[in-house]
């Protein structure tokens, strides 16, 4: 209750006791202790300052597209940057907050004419998480357009990153420990908007078309060397493959699917029998790309 009314006096953004299933797009994941959401980025510092100083463990979240949450429930603080969102153009420069989703950045680009970030129209994450993985899809990555990184540092200064600063690679950025991500600056061209509208509508119809539309956290296991970790778990011939509410996808073999009250475990008992599969059959270890945030223990 003390935590509470500092949170409060301090004018932060704070919910108590929330269920963690909500911040996540598998849905899974028991009661969060605290949910801040801070407006701003002095909120967010001041709200990261609240918790250092009260010794509070807490974890900054995007749009939650590729993690999961532990079922027993979250014994700190999460901190969601859904709410820093905004997307601002000059010229041909665009600068697109941490928590402004990917597909409506790029209508938004698409609105001004804008190409570059049409592969974004159907990536269910957000800018932060973008950066982080270097999103992608159909052979166009983030790092293509990205000019420059906005980033909180560990000691609460701000500070501005290019892509080689981050020696970005497939679905990996190299940002500095502690960090957290404020904004991207893109730098797009000049199109034709019918054009750009029409690459988009192409884009999301391939993606419906090969991708499952129930709950996800995305794809489940990354690239083996050049190689897709599918090719591999298609060889296994478990798709279908369910325990509890969890179900490896029948359109798309590296993803879960949530099929109705699913949970963190059930989704690991899928995947690591997939991962147990796929090594027995092909000698090959699948590594995860979705990342499993564990309950700190408290004092």
């Amino acid at each position: 209750m003390l935590f509470s009314k500092r949170a409060n006096a301090l004018g932060l953004t704070l919910e108590c006791g929330v269920c963690g299933a909500l911040y996540t797009s598998f849905g899974s994941g028991g009661k969060v202790d605290y949910l801040f959401s801070p407006a701003c980025v002095a909120e967010l510092k001041r709200t990261l300052a609240l918790l250092k100083g009260a010794g509070i463990p807490y974890r900054v979240i995007g749009g939650g597209s590729n993690l999961l949450l532990p079922d027993e429930g979250y014994r700190g603080a999460l901190v969601t940057l859904r709410r820093l969102s905004d997307v601002k153009i000059c010229g041909n420069t665009v600068t697109a907050d941490a928590g402004a989703k990917l597909p409506t950045l790029a209508r938004i680009a698409a609105h001004a004419s804008l190409s570059g970030v049409e592969f974004a129209c159907g990536i269910p994450g957000v800018v932060g998480g973008a950066v982080a993985t270097n999103a992608g899809a159909f052979d166009e990555r983030l790092s293509d357009v990205l000019v420059a990184v906005c980033v909180l540092t560990e000691d609460g200064k701000t500070e501005v990153l290019t892509p080689k600063d981050l020696n970005m690679t497939h679905h990996f950025a190299m940002l500095p420990k502690g960090c957290v991500v404020l904004s991207a600056v893109l730098s797009l061209k000049t199109g034709e908007k019918r054009q750009i509208e029409e690459t988009m509508r192409s884009m999301t119809e391939r993606r419906a078309a090969t991708q499952p539309r129930e709950r996800s956290a995305g794809s489940v296991f990354r690239r083996v060397g050049e190689t897709p970790a599918a090719i591999y778990i298609e060889k296994t011939g478990l798709k279908g493959l369910r325990i509890g509410g969890a179900e490896l996808s029948k359109v798309h073999c590296n993803f879960i699917v949530n099929k109705g009250g699913a949970t963190t475990a059930d989704f690991f008992a899928v995947a690591e029998q997939v991962k147990k599969s796929v090594f027995d059959l092909c000698s090959v270890r699948l590594t995860y790309e979705v990342e499993r945030i564990c309950s700190p223990k408290r004092t």
